[in-house]
């Protein structure tokens, strides 16, 4: 019986230095920011710092100002040569800077009127990649060429390429109840 007693001792006393020995290199090859109960690891990144506030302010505050005014001059000085749009409404666009303003033209000559109320802005740069990324958030009000209102709330992302041009834009929104 004690050499049963010693043998089951011995092969739990085994087992469970496996398993601490197991834990341990595990633990150092985890990133301890992604885990844990009920997290999910990012595929881009996690971690962003505030990055150059004046690619926000010439970008993509001036897009939508310049979209309220219709004014489509100079819009093209902070795209890149090849841009690629992916909108709220679930359309997509990739092409020439020149053939987007086109469609942004044709998009807001629907428009009879339109006021953008710009809730805040910011720039973060992801520290792994170096991309520096414009967030922005609007409230736009509209009104359509039969007198039609409509109050959409806007969040959009928009990604600067090395030379400080937008490349890539995801945009998401939600109409307002009437």
């Amino acid at each position: 019986m004690k050499q049963i007693f010693l043998l089951a001792s011995l092969f739990l006393f085994i087992i469970a230095c496996n398993t601490a020995t197991e834990t341990k290199e595990e633990t150092k090859t985890t990133d301890t920011k992604n885990t844990g109960p009920g997290t999910i690891a990012a595929t881009y990144t996690s971690s962003f710092e505030t990055g150059d506030i004046s690619l926000a302010e010439k970008a993509v505050l001036n897009s939508w100002k310049n979209w309220e005014a219709n004014n489509f001059d100079g819009l093209s000085d902070f795209l890149a040569d090849s841009v690629n749009a992916y909108y709220g409404d679930g359309t997509e666009f990739s092409g020439t800077k020149d053939s987007l303003i086109a469609s942004w033209k044709r998009t807001r000559a629907s428009i009879a009127s339109v006021v953008d109320s710009v809730n805040a802005y910011t720039t973060i740069t992801s520290t792994k990649e170096k991309e520096n990324w414009g967030l922005i958030w609007v409230t736009e009000y509209t009104t359509d060429s039969k007198g039609v209102k409509d109050t959409t709330s806007y969040q959009e992302t928009w990604r600067f390429n090395k030379d400080g041009k937008a490349d890539l834009v995801y945009q998401f929104q939600r109409k307002r109840k009437k």
